[in-house]
């Protein structure tokens, strides 16, 4: 498995080309991130969810009049799109960063997606760009998720704008209800694989250190601490629209041919 790694200072990542997958970060000398331990993609590190992120129910979804069926997992949803899937090039490299670009499609899907991720790295912050442009002939969904596994134990996320919590259908799925929420209600205890939509910086205060999580474009959060959190870590993942958007068109972003979007996101360390 080819890998590129990116340094500046005591801050380093190194991110596999399958995938686009970082699988190690530290910054100032300090692990941010807990490994996949049985090399899932979304099992640790942080995964690439283009261009879908979480689950669309069943696989299926109808789009400009056609229905079509993406490939599913063991519990029988389509999740987290196929750029964790696919063989990235590395497209520029600079000092502190690197580009990767891949060509992206697959059965069920409408469309042929051109795909550019940045990671960046400084002293004491990561941060990730992502630039798609639709280069086939049909116009298509899309939606980008990114997937942090950041390592903490005794945890708390504070939020410094709006937050909203979203009631969820059959476990996974929001229903486009969403009720405010304040995150001092949940900590290590609480099981969470649930959907928000966040305004403003996101906090994540745990053993002594604060990784501030700030975004362009992805105004969406899962949280999930369960089964491949191990009890280590907490995944605080920005995306652009939600779990089975493809369905219920929250965040739901259309590219017809040619046309382009990005977006972004940066964690940065500080001590208490």
């Amino acid at each position: 498995m080819s890998r590129a790694s990116i340094r500046s200072g005591s801050s380093e990542a190194k991110v596999s080309l399958d995938g686009a997958h970082v699988a190690h970060l530290s910054l100032d000398g300090e692990e941010v991130v807990k490994p996949s331990n049985d090399g899932g993609q979304a099992h640790g590190g942080i995964a690439v969810l283009v261009p879908y992120a979480g689950r669309i129910r069943d696989g299926r979804y109808t789009f400009e009049g056609t229905s079509f069926r993406l490939p599913v997992s063991q519990d029988g949803h389509a999740i987290h799109g196929f750029a964790k899937d696919a063989l990235w090039k590395l497209v520029r490299e600079k000092t502190g960063s690197i580009t990767l670009g891949s060509r992206l499609s697959s059965a069920g899907y409408p469309g042929v997606l051109d795909a550019r991720i940045t990671y960046s790295v400084r002293p004491g912050s990561f941060s990730t760009e992502c630039a798609v442009t639709n280069v086939g002939s049909r116009s298509c969904p899309f939606v980008a998720g990114f997937h942090p596994y950041f390592l903490a134990q005794s945890w708390r996320i504070v939020t410094t704008g709006r937050t909203y919590r979203y009631t969820l259908a059959d476990e996974y799925f929001p229903t486009g209800e969403r009720r405010p929420f304040s995150f001092a209600e949940v900590g290590p205890g609480t099981s969470l694989d649930d959907c928000f939509r966040v305004a403003g910086a996101i906090r994540l205060e745990a053993e002594g250190r604060t990784l501030v999580i700030t975004r362009r474009r992805m105004p969406y959060l899962v949280v999930y601490n369960g089964k491949y959190a191990e009890g280590t870590s907490v995944a605080i993942e920005p995306y652009t629209g939600l779990d089975d958007a493809y369905n219920n068109g929250i965040g739901l972003v259309v590219l017809k041919p040619g046309e382009s979007f990005s977006c972004g996101y940066k964690v940065s360390l500080s001590r208490s």
